[in-house]
Protein backbone atom coordinates (compact mmCIF):
# COMPACT_ATOMS: atom_id res chain seq x y z
CA UNK A 1 0.00 0.00 0.00
CA UNK A 2 3.06 2.04 1.38
CA UNK A 3 4.41 1.57 -2.53
CA UNK A 4 1.40 2.39 -4.29
CA UNK A 5 1.20 5.61 -2.17
CA UNK A 6 4.75 6.85 -2.98
CA UNK A 7 4.41 5.58 -6.82
CA UNK A 8 1.09 7.55 -6.77
CA UNK A 9 3.00 10.44 -5.09
CA UNK A 10 5.64 10.54 -7.90
CA UNK A 11 3.89 10.45 -10.69
CA UNK A 12 1.45 13.37 -9.50
CA UNK A 13 4.96 15.45 -8.99
CA UNK A 14 6.37 14.18 -12.39
CA UNK A 15 2.67 15.08 -14.15
CA UNK A 16 2.77 18.87 -12.06
CA UNK A 17 6.55 19.21 -13.05
CA UNK A 18 5.81 18.68 -16.35
CA UNK A 19 2.73 20.97 -16.79
CA UNK A 20 4.33 23.76 -14.25
CA UNK A 21 7.96 23.47 -14.83
CA UNK A 22 10.38 25.13 -16.88
CA UNK A 23 9.29 25.41 -20.57
CA UNK A 24 5.38 25.06 -19.53
CA UNK A 25 2.29 26.34 -21.24
CA UNK A 26 0.65 29.20 -19.80
CA UNK A 27 -2.68 27.54 -20.58
CA UNK A 28 -6.12 29.45 -19.63
CA UNK A 29 -9.49 28.33 -19.43
CA UNK A 30 -11.53 29.62 -22.75
CA UNK A 31 -14.83 28.78 -23.53
CA UNK A 32 -15.61 29.61 -27.27
CA UNK A 33 -19.44 29.51 -28.61
CA UNK A 34 -19.66 26.09 -30.24
CA UNK A 35 -19.32 25.67 -34.14
CA UNK A 36 -22.57 26.30 -35.92
CA UNK A 37 -23.46 23.42 -37.58
CA UNK A 38 -26.01 24.88 -39.69
CA UNK A 39 -23.59 27.41 -40.85
CA UNK A 40 -20.66 24.90 -41.52
CA UNK A 41 -23.10 22.91 -43.87
CA UNK A 42 -22.64 26.11 -45.88
CA UNK A 43 -19.56 24.76 -46.60
CA UNK A 44 -19.68 21.34 -48.17
CA UNK A 45 -18.88 21.52 -51.61
CA UNK A 46 -16.01 23.05 -52.87
CA UNK A 47 -15.12 25.16 -55.84
CA UNK A 48 -12.20 25.31 -57.95
CA UNK A 49 -9.82 27.92 -58.58
CA UNK A 50 -9.99 29.61 -61.78
CA UNK A 51 -6.49 30.96 -62.22
CA UNK A 52 -4.01 32.30 -60.01
CA UNK A 53 -1.36 35.44 -60.02
CA UNK A 54 2.40 36.16 -59.33
CA UNK A 55 3.40 32.77 -57.56
CA UNK A 56 6.53 34.02 -56.71
CA UNK A 57 4.43 36.58 -54.06
CA UNK A 58 4.75 34.93 -50.87
CA UNK A 59 2.85 35.65 -47.31
CA UNK A 60 0.54 38.09 -49.13
CA UNK A 61 -1.41 38.69 -46.04
CA UNK A 62 -4.20 41.30 -46.82
CA UNK A 63 -5.20 42.64 -50.01
CA UNK A 64 -6.82 46.64 -50.00
CA UNK A 65 -8.13 48.27 -53.18
CA UNK A 66 -6.50 51.75 -53.28
CA UNK A 67 -8.26 55.23 -54.28
CA UNK A 68 -6.47 54.97 -57.43
CA UNK A 69 -8.17 52.12 -58.77
CA UNK A 70 -5.39 49.74 -57.71
CA UNK A 71 -5.22 46.88 -55.49
CA UNK A 72 -2.29 46.49 -52.85
CA UNK A 73 -0.99 43.83 -50.71
CA UNK A 74 1.58 43.44 -48.01
CA UNK A 75 4.21 40.53 -48.41
CA UNK A 76 6.74 38.16 -46.12
CA UNK A 77 9.39 40.21 -46.91
CA UNK A 78 8.30 43.71 -46.31
CA UNK A 79 7.30 44.50 -49.30
CA UNK A 80 3.98 46.45 -50.26
CA UNK A 81 3.10 45.33 -53.82
CA UNK A 82 0.43 47.34 -56.02
CA UNK A 83 -1.64 45.60 -59.22
CA UNK A 84 -2.34 47.78 -62.30
CA UNK A 85 -5.51 47.75 -64.20
CA UNK A 86 -3.35 45.35 -66.82
CA UNK A 87 -2.76 42.49 -64.18
CA UNK A 88 1.17 43.85 -63.36
CA UNK A 89 2.28 44.13 -60.23
CA UNK A 90 5.30 46.70 -58.70
CA UNK A 91 6.93 47.37 -55.92
CA UNK A 92 5.83 50.29 -53.64
CA UNK A 93 7.62 50.63 -50.90
CA UNK A 94 9.57 47.95 -47.83
CA UNK A 95 8.51 48.81 -44.71
CA UNK A 96 11.41 46.46 -43.25
CA UNK A 97 9.40 44.58 -41.11
CA UNK A 98 6.46 42.30 -41.64
CA UNK A 99 3.33 44.56 -42.79
CA UNK A 100 0.10 42.86 -42.49
CA UNK A 101 -3.33 45.41 -42.38
CA UNK A 102 -3.03 48.01 -45.13
CA UNK A 103 -5.71 50.83 -44.92
CA UNK A 104 -6.16 54.31 -47.12
CA UNK A 105 -6.72 57.77 -45.37
CA UNK A 106 -8.88 60.26 -47.00
CA UNK A 107 -5.96 62.31 -47.99
CA UNK A 108 -4.11 59.34 -49.31
CA UNK A 109 -2.17 58.20 -47.20
CA UNK A 110 -1.56 54.53 -47.13
CA UNK A 111 -1.29 53.41 -43.13
CA UNK A 112 0.28 50.16 -42.59
CA UNK A 113 -0.06 47.29 -39.49
CA UNK A 114 3.50 45.77 -39.13
CA UNK A 115 3.16 42.87 -36.87
CA UNK A 116 7.26 43.85 -35.84
CA UNK A 117 7.54 47.61 -36.54
CA UNK A 118 3.72 49.37 -35.70
CA UNK A 119 1.79 51.20 -37.23
CA UNK A 120 3.56 52.89 -40.09
CA UNK A 121 1.97 55.99 -42.72
CA UNK A 122 3.91 56.13 -46.21
CA UNK A 123 2.80 59.24 -48.32
CA UNK A 124 4.77 61.44 -50.56
CA UNK A 125 7.42 58.82 -50.91
CA UNK A 126 8.16 58.77 -47.10
CA UNK A 127 7.39 56.00 -44.66
CA UNK A 128 7.13 57.30 -40.84
CA UNK A 129 6.45 55.67 -37.79
CA UNK A 130 3.11 56.82 -36.01
CA UNK A 131 2.94 54.35 -33.00
CA UNK A 132 6.15 52.19 -32.37
CA UNK A 133 5.27 48.51 -31.99
CA UNK A 134 9.25 46.91 -32.21
CA UNK A 135 9.82 44.54 -29.16
CA UNK A 136 9.42 46.72 -26.16
CA UNK A 137 7.06 49.16 -28.17
CA UNK A 138 3.46 50.78 -27.06
CA UNK A 139 1.64 47.88 -29.84
CA UNK A 140 2.81 44.21 -29.31
CA UNK A 141 1.90 42.56 -32.17
CA UNK A 142 0.06 45.23 -34.67
CA UNK A 143 -2.12 43.46 -37.00
CA UNK A 144 -4.69 45.04 -38.92
CA UNK A 145 -6.45 48.33 -39.11
CA UNK A 146 -9.53 51.16 -41.17
CA UNK A 147 -9.00 54.59 -41.31
CA UNK A 148 -12.28 56.51 -40.34
CA UNK A 149 -13.59 59.15 -43.18
CA UNK A 150 -12.64 62.01 -40.02
CA UNK A 151 -9.33 60.01 -40.01
CA UNK A 152 -9.08 58.23 -36.87
CA UNK A 153 -7.68 54.99 -36.96
CA UNK A 154 -9.37 51.35 -35.68
CA UNK A 155 -6.25 49.28 -34.98
CA UNK A 156 -5.92 45.97 -33.58
CA UNK A 157 -3.36 44.68 -31.62
CA UNK A 158 -4.09 41.29 -31.82
CA UNK A 159 -1.69 39.44 -28.45
CA UNK A 160 -0.03 41.76 -25.64
CA UNK A 161 1.67 38.43 -25.03
CA UNK A 162 2.78 37.23 -27.85
CA UNK A 163 4.38 38.67 -30.94
CA UNK A 164 4.24 37.59 -35.03
CA UNK A 165 5.57 34.09 -35.60
CA UNK A 166 4.24 32.85 -32.25
CA UNK A 167 0.19 32.60 -33.07
CA UNK A 168 0.02 28.79 -32.06
CA UNK A 169 1.38 29.62 -28.50
CA UNK A 170 -1.44 32.59 -28.58
CA UNK A 171 -4.06 29.33 -29.51
CA UNK A 172 -3.07 26.59 -27.42
CA UNK A 173 -2.86 29.17 -24.20
CA UNK A 174 -5.97 30.29 -25.51
CA UNK A 175 -4.87 33.97 -24.03
CA UNK A 176 -7.22 36.73 -24.58
CA UNK A 177 -5.29 39.80 -24.19
CA UNK A 178 -6.40 41.53 -27.53
CA UNK A 179 -6.98 45.31 -27.58
CA UNK A 180 -8.84 47.26 -30.01
CA UNK A 181 -6.94 50.85 -30.49
CA UNK A 182 -8.32 54.12 -31.86
CA UNK A 183 -4.91 56.08 -32.74
CA UNK A 184 -5.67 60.03 -33.53
CA UNK A 185 -2.31 60.99 -34.52
CA UNK A 186 1.47 60.41 -34.02
CA UNK A 187 1.69 58.45 -30.62
CA UNK A 188 -1.68 59.56 -29.75
CA UNK A 189 -4.33 56.65 -29.17
CA UNK A 190 -6.54 54.82 -26.06
CA UNK A 191 -8.10 51.38 -25.85
CA UNK A 192 -11.58 51.03 -27.06
CA UNK A 193 -11.91 47.09 -26.03
CA UNK A 194 -9.23 44.58 -24.83
CA UNK A 195 -9.61 41.05 -22.96
CA UNK A 196 -10.46 39.57 -26.61
CA UNK A 197 -9.17 36.31 -28.03
CA UNK A 198 -6.62 37.11 -30.82
CA UNK A 199 -8.76 40.40 -31.95
CA UNK A 200 -7.60 40.39 -36.13
CA UNK A 201 -9.26 41.92 -39.25
CA UNK A 202 -11.19 45.12 -39.21
CA UNK A 203 -13.14 47.54 -42.02
CA UNK A 204 -15.73 49.49 -41.92
CA UNK A 205 -18.78 50.88 -43.69
CA UNK A 206 -18.16 54.23 -44.45
CA UNK A 207 -22.06 54.60 -44.97
CA UNK A 208 -22.78 53.97 -41.74
CA UNK A 209 -19.51 54.41 -39.52
CA UNK A 210 -19.33 50.87 -38.29
CA UNK A 211 -16.62 48.71 -37.87
CA UNK A 212 -16.80 45.35 -38.15
CA UNK A 213 -13.63 43.15 -36.48
CA UNK A 214 -12.44 39.21 -35.94
CA UNK A 215 -12.20 37.78 -33.30
CA UNK A 216 -9.95 34.37 -34.24
CA UNK A 217 -9.72 32.04 -31.31
CA UNK A 218 -13.74 32.69 -31.02
CA UNK A 219 -14.88 32.19 -34.03
CA UNK A 220 -16.61 35.84 -33.47
CA UNK A 221 -17.23 38.95 -36.00
CA UNK A 222 -17.88 42.31 -33.68
CA UNK A 223 -19.59 45.48 -34.66
CA UNK A 224 -18.03 48.74 -33.10
CA UNK A 225 -19.58 51.96 -33.03
CA UNK A 226 -16.13 54.15 -32.75
CA UNK A 227 -18.64 56.87 -31.10
CA UNK A 228 -20.31 55.48 -28.90
CA UNK A 229 -18.19 52.52 -28.14
CA UNK A 230 -21.01 49.89 -28.26
CA UNK A 231 -19.47 46.81 -29.62
CA UNK A 232 -21.61 44.01 -30.12
CA UNK A 233 -21.77 40.13 -31.25
CA UNK A 234 -22.35 40.38 -35.17
CA UNK A 235 -21.84 37.06 -36.08
CA UNK A 236 -20.16 33.92 -34.01
CA UNK A 237 -20.16 29.92 -34.05
CA UNK A 238 -18.31 30.31 -37.48
CA UNK A 239 -16.76 27.05 -38.57
CA UNK A 240 -13.54 28.62 -39.29
CA UNK A 241 -10.80 30.60 -37.61
CA UNK A 242 -11.85 34.06 -39.38
CA UNK A 243 -8.78 36.49 -39.73
CA UNK A 244 -9.15 39.92 -42.25
CA UNK A 245 -12.20 41.22 -43.26
CA UNK A 246 -12.88 43.27 -45.91
CA UNK A 247 -16.33 45.77 -46.48
CA UNK A 248 -16.69 45.86 -49.92
CA UNK A 249 -18.85 48.85 -50.90
CA UNK A 250 -20.02 48.35 -53.88
CA UNK A 251 -22.16 45.39 -52.66
CA UNK A 252 -22.73 46.24 -48.91
CA UNK A 253 -20.79 42.37 -48.37
CA UNK A 254 -18.67 41.87 -44.95
CA UNK A 255 -16.38 39.43 -46.66
CA UNK A 256 -14.40 36.92 -43.53
CA UNK A 257 -11.49 34.75 -45.01
CA UNK A 258 -11.08 31.43 -42.44
CA UNK A 259 -7.39 30.15 -42.96
CA UNK A 260 -8.17 27.25 -40.91
CA UNK A 261 -11.77 24.73 -40.36
CA UNK A 262 -12.56 24.72 -36.70
CA UNK A 263 -10.87 21.89 -34.84
CA UNK A 264 -13.14 20.56 -32.58
CA UNK A 265 -10.70 18.38 -30.45
CA UNK A 266 -8.70 21.60 -29.84
CA UNK A 267 -11.76 23.82 -28.57
CA UNK A 268 -12.65 21.07 -26.32
CA UNK A 269 -9.00 21.28 -24.90
CA UNK A 270 -9.85 25.08 -24.03
CA UNK A 271 -11.56 23.62 -20.89
CA UNK A 272 -9.23 21.39 -19.68
CA UNK A 273 -6.26 23.45 -19.15
CA UNK A 274 -3.91 21.35 -17.27
CA UNK A 275 -4.47 19.00 -20.07
CA UNK A 276 -2.86 21.45 -22.06
CA UNK A 277 -0.18 22.24 -20.61
CA UNK A 278 0.57 18.18 -20.67
CA UNK A 279 -0.34 18.29 -24.41
CA UNK A 280 2.58 21.35 -24.80
CA UNK A 281 5.12 18.63 -23.43
CA UNK A 282 3.63 16.11 -26.11
CA UNK A 283 3.98 18.97 -28.91
CA UNK A 284 7.54 19.78 -27.44
CA UNK A 285 8.78 16.53 -28.52
CA UNK A 286 6.52 15.49 -30.98
CA UNK A 287 5.65 17.93 -32.64
CA UNK A 288 1.99 19.49 -33.52
CA UNK A 289 -0.95 16.95 -34.00
CA UNK A 290 -2.78 16.82 -37.34
CA UNK A 291 -4.11 20.10 -37.55
CA UNK A 292 -7.58 20.53 -39.15
CA UNK A 293 -7.88 20.78 -43.21
CA UNK A 294 -7.25 24.47 -44.79
CA UNK A 295 -8.91 24.95 -47.78
CA UNK A 296 -9.38 28.39 -48.98
CA UNK A 297 -12.23 29.42 -47.01
CA UNK A 298 -14.43 33.03 -46.73
CA UNK A 299 -17.86 33.93 -45.75
CA UNK A 300 -19.70 37.28 -46.87
CA UNK A 301 -22.59 38.65 -44.96
CA UNK A 302 -25.32 41.48 -45.35
CA UNK A 303 -24.75 44.67 -42.65
CA UNK A 304 -28.27 42.60 -41.32
CA UNK A 305 -26.47 39.92 -40.40
CA UNK A 306 -28.05 37.45 -43.30
CA UNK A 307 -25.58 35.55 -45.24
CA UNK A 308 -25.10 35.71 -48.31
CA UNK A 309 -21.96 33.58 -49.83
CA UNK A 310 -19.79 30.63 -48.47
CA UNK A 311 -16.77 29.80 -50.45
CA UNK A 312 -14.47 26.59 -49.96
CA UNK A 313 -11.80 25.51 -52.36
CA UNK A 314 -10.40 22.38 -53.18
CA UNK A 315 -9.34 20.10 -50.61
CA UNK A 316 -5.94 19.79 -51.61
CA UNK A 317 -5.37 23.30 -51.90
CA UNK A 318 -4.53 23.21 -47.94
CA UNK A 319 -2.35 26.67 -47.13
CA UNK A 320 -5.27 28.37 -45.88
CA UNK A 321 -6.04 31.89 -46.86
CA UNK A 322 -5.96 35.01 -44.75
CA UNK A 323 -7.92 37.73 -46.82
CA UNK A 324 -10.85 37.23 -49.98
CA UNK A 325 -11.56 40.44 -51.72
CA UNK A 326 -14.10 40.74 -54.54
CA UNK A 327 -12.02 42.27 -57.53
CA UNK A 328 -13.31 43.08 -60.93
CA UNK A 329 -16.35 40.34 -60.31
CA UNK A 330 -14.33 37.76 -58.85
CA UNK A 331 -12.65 36.64 -55.55
CA UNK A 332 -9.45 37.17 -55.43
CA UNK A 333 -7.37 35.48 -52.22
CA UNK A 334 -4.21 35.17 -50.44
CA UNK A 335 -3.04 34.47 -47.35
CA UNK A 336 -0.17 34.05 -44.60
CA UNK A 337 1.33 30.70 -45.94
CA UNK A 338 0.15 31.33 -49.59
CA UNK A 339 2.45 31.80 -52.39
CA UNK A 340 0.60 34.12 -55.01
CA UNK A 341 -2.88 35.17 -55.81
CA UNK A 342 -5.93 32.71 -55.81
CA UNK A 343 -8.79 33.32 -57.86
CA UNK A 344 -12.15 31.88 -57.79
CA UNK A 345 -15.59 32.76 -59.16
CA UNK A 346 -17.96 34.55 -57.18
CA UNK A 347 -19.71 31.78 -55.19
CA UNK A 348 -23.63 31.70 -55.50
CA UNK A 349 -26.07 33.72 -53.38
CA UNK A 350 -27.48 31.24 -50.86
CA UNK A 351 -31.20 30.59 -50.54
Amino acid sequence: MRVIAISSAVLILALAGLAYGPGALNAYHFAPPPQDEALAAQFANEQPIIGTERSDLHGAEDLEPGPDGRLYTSLADGRIMVRDADGSWSELVNTGGRPLGLSFAPDGALFIADAELGLLRFADEALTSWVDGTSGGEFVFTDDLTVLEDGRIILTDASLRHRYGHHMTSFLEAEQTGRIIEVTAPGEYRVLAEGLAFINGVDHNPATGLVYINETWSGRIWELNPDTLELRVFADGLPGYPDNLEFDEATGLIWTAMPSMRSAELDQLHGRPFLKRLTWRWIQLAGLPPLPPRPAMAIAYRTDGTLVHALRGPEEDADGITTALVWDGQVFAAGLDRDGITIFDLPPELD
